[in-house]
């Protein structure tokens, strides 16, 4: 990986991204100038800004045609992936971070199940009150 991003930020690599990156510029500035974008500039800003850094970033790395909007399927999905590991990565997120001794307990138990799922129940009261409707339906048909 390092080799790989090394060779591809020399001096000499960098300079064949300048025609994309001029391209990119002056898409920006013409979303920016345009009568369109001015009635919502401070709103807007940040999504030209988004939009410009993501398609010059996928055109560089992977060849992809200028995005026309933020909202490329291509583009969600790199960032819901982004998302998910960067929640997996949080400290904390996992028991098993708070408690060490539970990576030794075997996943064949059925314990981790019933802790991860207490674990959701605890921070989505509407899935309990839903458990609990359930059960109740379940004890008293058409209560």
């Amino acid at each position: 990986m390092r080799g790989t991003a090394h060779q591809a930020l020399t001096k000499r690599a960098v300079q064949n991204y300048r025609p994309i990156q001029t391209k990119e510029a002056t898409i920006l500035t013409l979303s920016l100038v345009s009568p369109s974008a001015r009635v919502n500039l401070l709103v807007d800003l940040p999504k030209h800004f988004h939009r410009a850094g993501a398609s010059t970033i996928m055109s560089i790395v992977y060849d992809y045609p200028t995005l026309e909007s933020i909202d490329d399927p291509a583009v969600k999905n790199i960032e819901d992936f982004m998302l998910r590991v960067s929640n997996a990565m949080t400290p904390g997120r996992y028991l098993v971070d708070i408690f060490p001794w539970m990576m030794y307990i075997p996943e064949r138990s059925g314990i981790l199940l019933i802790i991860s799922t207490c674990i959701m129940l605890t921070y989505n009261p509407q899935k309990v009150r839903e458990m609990e409707a359930r059960r109740l339906e379940t004890i008293f048909p058409g209560l």
